[in-house]
């Protein structure tokens, strides 16, 4: 708390009044002939100091000249022929201000910013004098780095703040700006190769400078560290959809291994309850029975109604600013409705759960490898918008899917980014080409990058067009798979095929001799409607699209650009999704609790390639935190199982298929 004079210096305010004469004593003391210094002088002899004439000023000082903001000096002034004293600005607060002798001294005179004091001596015959003492509170700068050591071509977070003082301008050196933003802010370096320093000058009015400098520790480059990296966002699923109880299978399963298990896991509370408001029926999260099921709807309207902000559906069209206290997170069961349901008409399979007996090779990934409980998609609607968002950084004003026959967009995709900076990809597919959405795909040098799955697993195995070839050579920096329709795991699809799915690729790419120096990233596009209990986080809109402002001029697609009937708009995540990194670099079973949706994964390829932004929110994960903290690129610890032989393909747990695909299976018990 900051007081004023009075109130931090009582004891000094009471010795003033018993030492400091006013002016009408003086007078009575001089009649009286009085020699020797005037209380509260610097105590020269009374022989310097004339008798009579114009007022002089002796001498005005300060002490201490130079504090922080807030603290205090003592101005101290003698002079001669004066029959009164000011200072401006007063130095004296409240009751204080009581008529000053005509050589004295104030304590504790509070200082809030560089101040130059000025004192007026006046003689009897009006005539006066003036002497000034300044103050100078010099600028305070706090200037750091976070990473403070990264890996070569990596770049880190430089974030400043300047207090006290005024400072008029700051910059930074190697080119980060030369007039930043005051009073703070922060930037991100380009890539790294080599430590460097850099140093932020603070200037203040008159001149005066202070720097502070951070150097920036740049590990060695490691010859194959990680020269691959593949990502793949399956099908609609929440997180704890999928690794809600993934926390009490992993004790028990590094136990087996002797690994000693401290990381903890946000899985939901087993006695949640859910309403359906429409029929009244009560759920709580129960074990699906059916590896299959009937589907459910994660529409804009859907999914803003599903987490129930306070104030109800009304409130968003007026809510601009969230916190995770404004969502209840309980009307998942409301809009199972909004699509068919045969054999569940309370909705309850939105409460529905896998474990390790269903997903067995999934349980195992995110046990021994890297994975996060504050992993989101990044905006609260279906698999089409979020999926630009994969492919773009943005949804571009979209809302909703658009009906065949829409204009190609033209939004910048990161294999268009890619292309631009000269870095490697491959773009491959099972049966569907989600790419063909944007014009990127008309660039033949962005479509003569597009092969179906079955190239890559060639790859892999070591064939490349008909002829053997080392995987480690023949493959990209960049390898995107899109999302099989068949082995998806969307609800209405079986999860254990395309989890098999998944195990195929990612075993034959643990057997190639690309593992050493690759990282696979499996993600979900979105929720799939499915109940998770974390609520969705704020995050800066990608760019200046409003839903329904959408660029692309109409090309007569009905239903174009379509917005739903609840507001909102693109500052808010969607729901939790899982995800796993699997990569030898991984930190050996790691739970990331940094919150992130996943264009960190575009963030992650700009910042290891040097690809720029592509929007406002990948860009904001450069500086918040993309990918790296799931790394420990000193040594690739995961290289093999835990016994630092078997290889992995042969110790993880296969994933099997043998589960009951049956609808009429679905429904969870009510209550």
């Amino acid at each position: 708390m900051t007081r004023g004079p009075n109130a931090l210096f009582p004891a000094f305010h009471a010795w003033r009044r018993a030492v400091f004469f006013p002016a009408s004593s003086l007078l009575l003391l001089a009649m009286a002939g009085c020699s020797g210094p005037t209380a509260g002088s610097s105590g020269s002899p009374s022989g310097s100091q004339p008798a009579g004439g114009s007022p002089q000023i002796v001498s005005f000082s300060a002490s201490p000249a130079t504090v922080a903001a807030g603290q205090s000096t003592t101005l101290t002034w003698q002079t001669a022929n004066a029959t009164s004293i000011s200072i401006s600005p007063n130095p004296q607060q409240g009751d204080e201000n009581t008529p000053l002798a005509a050589s004295g001294s104030l304590a504790g005179v509070a200082v809030p910013s560089t101040t130059t004091f000025t004192l007026t001596a006046t003689g009897s015959g009006g005539a006066s004098v003036t002497a000034t003492a300044t103050v100078t509170v010099p600028v305070s700068l706090s200037f750091t780095a976070s990473p403070i050591t990264i890996n070569a071509g990596q770049s880190t977070t430089l974030s400043w703040s300047v207090s006290s003082g005024t400072a008029s301008s700051l910059a930074i050196s190697n080119g980060i700006c030369s007039s930043c933003a005051l009073p703070k802010g922060t930037a991100a370096t380009p890539p790294l190769s080599s430590t460097t320093t850099y140093t932020a000058t603070a200037t203040d009015s008159s001149g005066t400078q202070v720097s502070q400098a951070v150097t920036i520790t740049v590990n060695a480059a490691q010859a194959g560290a990680l020269k691959h990296v593949f990502f793949l966002a399956q099908e609609n699923r929440s997180f704890d959809s999928y690794f809600g109880m993934l926390g009490a299978y992993r004790s028990s399963r590094l136990q087996q291994a002797g690994i000693a298990d401290s990381q903890t896991v946000n899985g939901f509370d087993p006695n949640a309850t859910l309403t359906n408001h429409n029929t009244g029926a009560k759920v709580k999260p129960f074990h699906e029975a059916t590896v299959c099921t009937e589907n459910l709807t994660p529409a804009w309207d859907e999914s803003h109604h599903d987490v129930a902000l306070t104030g109800g559906d009304a409130a968003w069209a007026s809510t601009s600013s969230f916190n995770s206290s404004m969502f209840a997170m309980n009307n998942f069961l409301d809009t199972t409705g909004s699509v068919t349901q045969q054999y569940d008409p309370n909705g309850t399979r939105a409460m529905g759960y896998y474990d390790q007996d269903d997903l067995p090779y999934y349980y195992d990934l995110a046990t021994f490898f890297a994975t996060s409980d504050t992993w989101y998609s990044p905006v609260l609607a279906n698999t089409v918008p979020n999926r630009f968002y994969l492919e773009a950084g943005t949804s571009f004003g979209h809302a909703y899917p658009d009906n065949s026959g829409h204009p190609q967009y033209a939004a910048k995709t990161i294999f268009r980014a890619m292309n631009e900076a000269n870095v490697s990809w491959l773009y491959y597919y099972h049966d569907g080409v989600f790419l063909a959405n944007f014009q990127d795909w008309s660039d033949p040098k962005i479509q003569s990058n597009v092969f179906p799955d079955s190239d890559l697993l060639a790859r892999l195995q070591g064939t490349c067009s008909g002829a053997p070839c080392d995987p480690d050579k023949a493959l990209p920096q960049v390898i995107f798979i899109d999302a099989s329709i068949s082995l998806d795991e969307h609800p209405d699809e079986n999860v254990q095929n395309g989890a098999a799915y998944v195990q195929s690729i990612v075993s034959a790419l643990m057997n190639s001799d690309a593992w050493q120096d690759s990282a696979f990233i499996l993600t979900y596009d979105e929720g799939g409607g499915l109940y998770d209990h974390v609520p969705p986080v704020q995050v800066p809109a990608p760019d200046s699209y409003a839903p329904g402002q959408c660029p692309d001029p109409n090309n007569g697609s009905a239903g174009y650009c379509a917005t739903g009937k609840l507001g909102g708009n693109f500052n808010l995540t969607g729901f939790r999704v899982p995800v796993i990194v699997i990569s030898p670099f991984a930190k050996p079973h790691y739970v990331s609790h940094t919150v992130r949706d996943y264009t960190a994964i575009l963030a992650f390829i700009e910042r290891m390639f040097s690809v720029p932004s592509l929007t406002a929110r990948d860009a904001y994960w450069l500086q918040q935190g993309d990918l790296t903290d799931f790394f420990d690129f000193s040594a690739p610890n995961l290289l093999r199982a835990p016994d630092g032989v078997t290889p992995w393909a042969q110790y993880l747990h296969g994933q099997t298929t043998s589960g009951v695909c049956d609808q009429t299976k679905e429904a969870g018990p009510t209550f």
